[in-house]
């Protein structure tokens, strides 16, 4: 049985929590956060250990879920690497590349897996859209897409959410989402060119408005938008080819979309079950919990979450420069 370690107390160590309960081969032994109260209630939640201190974890688990604030991910995977226990960290990976080495080069040396939370792969919608492009449905794919446009101000965000030297920002707290999602669908990113706006006069660094243009190497074409400060609201990703579309606008649905033709809409699974356990983060922890067991790498290594930091970093040095950033 694999013991588990939770690095931080939020509301996404709260959802994985309740997912890595249902795990195969798994179980929660220890929670540590700064503000010990929060670490308690979620360890009783299956009658696990609590601390503050995320060292206390070292010598009680095989494995740990990082979900601390971004700031604070280097600094736990590195030490938990070091230590010979496996690492899950959410994302953003890191904030900076070198960070992002760091971490990937002390679970090399160590001879421990990493699997970083791009949990979006594992949605119902993602595996739809993914399963007929794979079948060719869409014919070649010419656009990809993935936007996130909130509505909702930086009030909202908890108060490490809203610095960006702490979060990375939006485009990097958030939107390294939709470039994964992007990536996993439509392939690999040749270059990037961006406009990105910091319309908050309470938090100048932050950035407000994200918006990017992609150059894939398959000779498609896709876009990122993020934004905290529209009026609209839209959560969507999804690929345009040849022969159609195929977006998930809605949670539950995919539509497919062909020229001349009436839209066909397909639900799929919710992402949350009714009993509360958010069924995406079941299946990336078992996928980690079996790669460890299985000694394989696991699906979403640390280089796929570093790829995704260099993107938003790439998109962001774009804009300050005004030209467009090749990736190789």
């Amino acid at each position: 049985m694999l013991r588990i370690g939770l690095v931080g107390a939020g509301v996404i160590a709260r959802d994985h929590l309740v997912a890595l309960k249902e795990v195969d081969g798994a179980r929660v032994v220890a929670v540590a956060d700064v503000a010990l109260p929060r670490a308690q209630e979620l360890a009783a939640m299956v009658g696990a250990a609590a601390t503050p201190e995320a060292a206390a974890l070292v010598g009680k688990v095989d494995a740990v879920w990082i979900c601390s604030p971004p700031f604070l991910h280097a600094e736990h995977a590195v030490a938990f690497a070091d230590a010979r226990i496996h690492v899950f960290c959410e994302k953003p990976f890191a904030l900076e590349l070198a960070d992002a080495d760091r971490i990937i080069a002390a679970c090399q040396r160590n001879g421990v897996h990493l699997m970083v939370g791009q949990v979006i792969r594992y949605f119902p919608e993602t595996l739809e859209i993914k399963r007929r492009l794979e079948a060719g449905e869409a014919g070649e794919p010419v656009f990809a897409l993935g936007r996130r446009l909130t509505g909702s101000t930086l009030r909202d965000l908890s108060p490490w959410a809203r610095d960006a030297r702490l979060s990375g920002g939006f485009a990097l707290e958030s939107g390294v989402h939709e470039v994964d999602t992007v990536r996993f669908l439509a392939g690999e990113v040749a270059g990037v060119s961006a406009h990105v706006r910091y319309d908050d006069p309470e938090h100048p660094g932050f950035d407000t408005d994200f918006r990017a243009l992609l150059k894939l190497r398959s000779g498609a074409g896709a876009e990122i938008a993020e934004s905290r400060y529209s009026g609209l609201r839209e959560w969507a990703w999804g690929v345009v080819g040849t022969r159609a579309a195929l977006v998930s606008r809605r949670r539950g649905e995919v539509t497919i979309a062909r020229m001349g033709e009436e839209d066909q809409v397909v639900a799929v699974e919710p992402v949350s079950r009714a009993d509360g356990v958010n069924a995406t983060m079941l299946a990336e922890n078992q996928a980690f919990v079996d790669a460890i067991q299985a000694d394989r790498e696991p699906p979403i290594p640390g280089r796929e979450g570093r790829r995704n930091v260099e993107v938003v970093l790439a998109a962001h040095q774009a804009s300050r420069e005004d030209r467009t950033v090749e990736l190789t």
